[in-house]
């Protein structure tokens, strides 16, 4: 039977397995000079003067790195010491206290050094002290190194100094700066079969290493623990966890982290944090955290966000329907005399929807009429998908527009047409015709061209091409501009007419042709079915089709091998022309 292989991703799974079946776990490091190595350069040289040279040692002090340059060696060598102040004048009890001063700074490079002076120009024998300096001097951001921390530990077994508590502590410590899971896992595993305690500065450790190595619902779990101990987290390693749960979206657990401090009387939450986490959370539209943040530190006046975050703010809001949090950040932008334009009074509207308020929403485009900032068709989209969601919407909304015009207030078109909309949407023209017909009682100007392009809408649904050619008369009596939906849309109705010889063809073509005329062109679909009823009355104008405009060439051969000539008795069909012709679009 083959040996077991035990993978990183099988202690990842299992970090409380043991390695008793296999071989010691061989890791891949450059080994740095140790304190036996100095040890035995002592004894064989009699220490005269000492000059550190740490371009000779770079690379054998840095693990894992590749040789570099001497240039990029010089760059970031290590601190050296005053050849006159180092040796002369310090005692090795003083060397000592400079040893361990540099220890707890992290400075590793003179660490090192005293290290050296201690064992080859003092003479003095590895012992736990100078293990446990050389390990934490390995909290240094950009010279410590896990690998060397672990060739350390190994060296004082093989030496026979068992670490104490405090070395495994320093050795989390630097764990926590240059996370590495198994050795972490194994130093843990030490601690609890020599019945060491882990301290709480040890547990923070674990729990920034894990933070840092992104394992972060494990960090959260061991936190819990933290907290069930009794033990006091410092606000460190909770604003750590956070930004961390920022960076990767995890917004409820951050929300979570967050409350448990602000309800617990924490007072000294970084004012920071607060801002990083309400930014990155309305950036996502998280609406819990942003609604959190805003009600306790924004409102309060803690922080004070930029214009661009309270629209993002705002945007949160009309997503998840929070009207009130939407008014309260417009009243925060109306102090710094922000003018409002048409995507401020959009969010508005789509956050009184959210809370089911249909009149508030057809207030605020009353609002914007008032504000000079006159609704588009575009502003009224959000009420238009409301209304499409029950039959009763659009005869609520009429009844909402009358209740507007008794309190005085003016009535966009927006607002009618969207209505227009819903019933149109429900194949009820009769009724929007009604409101057609009674629209100067809610606008005194009367319709607009949108007003008669959703009624024409309505009528190539149900087919009137003699009401369509109604509506297009009165647009002339009214002397209201059409635009080229307004083309497409009569090209539409002419070609779904029943019962004409010629499809309405010939009518279609005049308004084609009268468009074009304006510099306007029909819609993709729309020119398909035109060309279509083209082919079908065998007409050699549609050619113009392809020539103008660059209409596709290979769809008009369909049109015209699958439709030529049906109307007029030239047509050769198959039987699958539809199929064929979906084949060709496809293609």
């Amino acid at each position: 039977m083959p040996p077991a292989q035990f993978d990183g991703l099988w202690h990842c799974l299992c970090p409380s397995f043991r390695r008793t079946l296999s071989a010691p776990i061989v890791r891949p490091l450059i080994r740095a000079k140790t304190l036996s190595q100095h040890r035995s350069q002592s004894q064989k040289t009699q220490y005269v003067d000492f000059a550190p040279d740490p371009l000779a040692w770079s690379e054998t002090f840095r693990p894992g790195l590749r040789p570099r340059s001497a240039e990029s060696r010089k760059a970031d060598k290590w601190p050296l010491l005053s050849r006159a102040h180092a040796i002369p004048n310090l005692s090795t009890k003083d060397a000592y206290v400079e040893l361990r001063q540099a220890a707890n700074q992290g400075d590793y490079g003179r660490a090192r050094e005293y290290v050296k002076i201690l064992v080859k120009g003092r003479g003095e024998k590895p012992s736990l002290q100078l293990y446990y300096a050389m390990i934490l001097a390995n909290t240094n951001t950009q010279y410590g190194s896990p690998n060397e921390v672990s060739s350390l530990l190994q060296e004082m077994v093989e030496e026979g100094i068992p670490p104490d508590s405090a070395v495994y502590h320093a050795a989390l410590k630097v764990l926590s700066i240059h996370p590495d899971y198994l050795l972490r896992t194994e130093i843990l595993e030490k601690l609890y079969q020599r019945w060491f305690t882990l301290t709480a500065d040890g547990w923070h450790d674990v729990i920034a290493g894990l933070i840092r190595d992104r394992q972060l619902e494990i960090a959260m779990n061991n936190l819990s623990v933290v907290e069930q101990q009794g033990i006091k987290i410092e606000s460190w390693l909770y604003d750590t966890l956070v930004y961390n749960l920022c960076d990767i979206g995890e917004f409820d657990e951050a929300l979570k982290v967050m409350q448990r401090r602000y309800f617990s009387g924490e007072a000294d939450i970084s004012a920071l944090l607060w801002y990083h986490l309400f930014d990155s959370a309305s950036r996502s539209f998280h609406h819990d955290t942003v609604a959190f943040v805003w009600r306790n530190q924004l409102e309060t006046g803690y922080i004070n966000p930029p214009s661009g975050i309270c629209i993002n703010v705002l945007n949160t809001a009309a997503r998840h329907g929070d009207d009130k949090l939407a008014t309260s950040v417009l009243h925060i932008l109306s102090k710094r005399k922000t003018t409002f334009e048409h995507h401020h009074y959009e969010a508005l509207l789509e956050s009184w929807l959210g809370s089911n308020n249909l009149k508030a929403a057809f207030t605020v485009l009353s609002v914007m009429l008032q504000s000079r900032v006159p609704p588009a068709e575009s502003s009224t989209r959000s009420i238009f998908l409301y209304l499409c969601d029950d039959y009763g919407r659009p005869a609520e909304s009429l009844q909402i527009l009358r209740q507007l015009k008794e309190e005085d207030r003016p009535i966009p078109h927006a607002a009618v047409n969207v209505v227009l909309e819903g019933y149109i949407h429900y194949n009820d023209l009769g009724s929007a015709l009604e409101i057609y017909k009674s629209m100067h009682m809610l606008i005194p100007s009367g319709p607009d061209t949108s007003t008669f392009n959703t009624l024409l809408r309505g009528c190539s649904q149900a087919r009137r091409k003699d009401l369509a050619m109604f509506l297009a008369s009165e647009m002339l009596a009214l002397n209201i501009p059409p635009n080229a939906l307004t083309y497409d849309r009569l090209i539409l109705n002419c070609l779904s007419a029943q019962g004409e010889a010629d499809g309405g063809f010939e009518t279609a073509w005049r308004y084609f042709e009268e468009m074009k005329m304006m510099d306007w062109w029909p819609r993709r679909k729309t020119l398909k079915v035109l060309g279509a009823a083209g082919c079908e009355m065998a007409d050699q104008r549609v050619w113009g089709l392809v020539h103008e405009r660059g209409f596709d060439e290979r769809r008009m051969s369909y049109l015209m091998h699958f439709h030529w000539g049906k109307r007029v008795g030239q047509w050769k069909g198959n039987g699958n022309e539809e199929n064929a012709e979906r084949e060709g679009e496809e293609r």
